[in-house]
């Protein structure tokens, strides 16, 4: 299994569920042969937007990522196709419920990445239960008030869970999203940057209609405009990624 990737917020409304789609259509294009989507958001926003919300509302917990986290079945046993070529997801629970101990069961499976969506909350057992499965974490932020507020939550987690339960986990860094051209978004930005410098991806993702286009066809923006200067964006914050996942696993080996 290659690399396992969760987009964790503090704060709903950043474009988390979205960019995993998005990134996941960047991976394939890349070539990759397997994406692996894993949703522990019982909003099951991006299970509704891939197999469809009558799919998803009619599944028994054993059928989704409850059991996948309790360890009663496997991502095999449960994963199913999207009508993307190449693209796989364990689907949401709507009642969602992961135990305190609860771990992620990914035999089964053999995708060369997987993305994890999460709820909008650290607090949440299936925040953790994702970051220990994971060897890189991403956080959307939106540049305003709130966004920034945010953050301080994240970098307790990030440092709880790396300090005590996964030490190979790799932060990639804080990725600006929902850019609009105003004042606001530019200090915050700016704040964001000053404060946290290198961790502060340099591509942003903008405020764009065509994001939200993709995610009603579900279907990653990147072929659903991949001419759009929100599809580059795209896949500029994917090959960033790669670029500080690599990074870090050299200086990891020095």
């Amino acid at each position: 299994m290659g690399m396992t990737l969760s987009l964790i917020a503090r704060k709903g409304g950043v474009g988390k569920t979205s960019t995993a789609l998005n990134l996941a259509g960047a991976g394939l294009d890349d070539g990759l042969q397997q994406v692996l989507l894993i949703d522990m958001d019982s909003q099951a926003s991006l299970s509704k937007a891939v197999l469809g919300p009558a799919t998803v509302d009619a599944l028994r917990p054993d059928q989704t990522v409850q059991a996948v986290a309790e360890r009663t079945r496997s991502a095999g046993d449960v994963v199913r196709e999207t009508a993307i070529p190449g693209l796989l997801i364990v689907p949401a629970h709507h009642d969602l419920r992961v135990p305190p101990d609860g771990a992620l069961n990914l035999a089964g499976v053999n995708p060369d990445l997987v993305l994890i969506d999460t709820p909008p909350d650290t607090r949440d057992a299936a925040v953790r239960c994702a970051m220990l499965a994971s060897n890189v974490v991403v956080s959307p932020v939106v540049p305003e008030g709130w966004g920034l507020q945010s953050v301080h939550g994240v970098q307790q987690l990030l440092m709880s869970a790396g300090l005590i339960s996964n030490q190979q986990m790799v932060f990639a860094g804080w990725l600006i999203s929902m850019v609009q051209r105003i004042a606001m978004h530019t200090v915050c930005s700016d704040t964001l940057r000053r404060l946290h410098g290198a961790t502060v991806f340099d591509v942003t993702l903008p405020h764009a209609a065509a994001f939200k286009e993709a995610a009603a066809a579900g279907v990653p923006i990147t072929q659903q405009s991949p001419k759009s200067a929100a599809a580059r964006a795209v896949r500029a914050v994917w090959n960033e990624t790669l670029d500080r996942v690599e990074a870090a696993a050299q200086r990891g080996a020095a």
